[in-house]
């Protein structure tokens, strides 16, 4: 996700915000079964980044693929993307005007060439570069971590959402929508990192959460 969620958010959990946010406990989550931490999250150290770029290892060319949800939505290939968190789970960042991802989100200096290797990594060809958004498995504002294992070439297209400077693809609005749901205390962190590792398609579903509006942008 590249937006802000501070300029809209969801009716369902205006009210909330305004009042003041807290995290709910981390135990499962509401209206819904509890969740277990997915066994395929790995803490990463620190936020998944050093001086020297990201951390992790670049999966060799043309081994991974693209897969596709049940309505056609991109999927990351789960032996190269696997998703990491970080050591922490903060609840400082439903508070934190304009913030926390712009303090955690490395340079693009770090990213583009990561971006250029993981298209590679997906058979993607590099003049299609710009079609694709190297974007966070688990969220920034979710809790997820910048290493290469987080990361992966997400196609920047939409078939339920529109566009807005914060939405640049359905992915984009589900994460700006459940990190709402986080802060109005109707979903824990554990359970919104665990479903949209493992589907994120399905992620507002499989947390009993209302249907994203049409019309949402973030």
């Amino acid at each position: 996700m590249n937006g802000s969620w501070l300029r809209r958010c969801a009716p369902l959990v205006c009210v909330a915000l305004l009042a003041g946010c807290t995290v709910a406990p981390d135990s499962g989550l509401s209206g819904g079964s509890p969740v277990p931490r997915s066994s395929g999250i790995v803490v990463a150290s620190g936020h998944g980044r050093t001086s020297a770029g990201l951390a992790g290892p670049v999966p060799a060319p043309r081994s991974c693929h693209l897969r596709t949800a049940a309505d056609g939505q991109p999927l990351p290939d789960p032996a190269c993307t696997r998703a990491r968190s970080t050591p922490r789970s903060p609840p400082r960042r439903c508070g934190r005007k304009g913030g926390y991802t712009a303090s955690v989100r490395p340079p693009e200096a770090s990213t583009e060439p990561v971006k250029r290797e993981l298209l590679a990594a997906y058979g993607i060809p590099a003049g299609q570069i710009s079609h694709y958004e190297l974007d966070h498995l688990i969220d920034l504002t979710a809790g997820g971590a910048s290493d290469v294992r987080n990361r992966w070439p997400e196609p920047n297209s939409f078939q339920q959402f529109r566009a807005s400077s914060f939405v640049h693809n359905d992915k984009d609005a589900v994460e700006s929508y459940t990190f709402h749901a986080i802060c109005a205390g109707t979903a824990t962190l554990t359970a919104v990192q665990n479903t949209m590792v493992t589907d994120w398609t399905t992620a507002v579903t499989v947390l009993g959460l209302p249907p994203i509006p049409a019309d949402y942008t973030g």
